[in-house]
């Protein structure tokens, strides 16, 4: 992570600041995060009056459902505060977390309106025992197509550097495991998620910079070990 004392943090972000693309290209990325961030807010209320449908799951239907919420969201707070604080001392590969994510966030848009769905047979609901502390209102549960939880964590385990990817990656696993065994997801939104991740991540990486180089994203956070 780095010397971890304010001076440190100061001296990284001023000397990815002489970039003369790195100021813009992190105001865009978090504008770009947000505003995807509120649309899924909007959409996810037109998904969840929506019919969807349901259907047996083969491995689904081979087990009762356990309630794994605190262990899943215990895993996945964990990971994110982990995460940021390495990828802090990264400005780079912050960048391409933010912006991977609101890729992410919007194919999950495309897919989930695509195909609506219902949620698996005897699933527990996974209500985020964090936010229902400051905040009440129906827990989503047509938000299916593709996991966004195991998402979210391949994601972080893309974006961290080398030597920490085991850790995210078992963190990442075991939340996958977690939202299959409450049945808040069918299979194949467990098994899809980290196939978007990676594209996610790839598009954010080559494509999505202000400097028109190819990869100059991706290039540069790779140098941040």
């Amino acid at each position: 992570m780095g010397q971890n004392n304010p001076k440190t943090l100061i001296q990284t972000w001023a000397e990815a600041n002489k970039d003369r693309f790195f100021f813009f290209e992190f105001i865009f990325s978090l504008s770009f995060l947000v505003l995807t961030m509120l649309s899924f807010s909007s959409f996810t209320q037109f998904v969840e009056r929506r019919q969807g449908v349901q259907f047996a799951d083969p491995l689904l239907i081979k087990f009762s459902a356990n309630d794994l919420t605190w262990p899943i969201f215990s895993l996945i707070y964990g990971a994110i505060l982990l995460g940021i604080g390495l990828l802090v001392y990264r400005p780079y590969r912050l960048i391409l977390l933010f912006k991977a994510y609101a890729l992410m966030v919007l194919i999950r848009i495309g897919m989930m309106y695509l195909l609506p769905l219902d949620p698996p047979a005897g699933m527990i609901l996974l209500q985020d025992p964090f936010v229902s502390l400051f905040v009440t209102g129906k827990t989503l549960t047509r938000d299916l197509f593709f996991s966004g939880h195991t998402a979210t964590m391949f994601l972080l385990f893309l974006a961290v550097p080398a030597k920490y990817k085991k850790v995210f990656f078992t963190i990442a696993s075991l939340v996958a495991t977690g939202v299959l065994w409450q049945k808040v997801h069918y299979t194949v939104d467990v098994v899809v998620a980290p196939f978007v991740s990676f594209v996610a991540y790839y598009w954010a990486s080559h494509y999505l910079s202000l400097d028109l180089s190819l990869n100059s994203l991706g290039k540069k956070a790779s140098e941040e070990r």
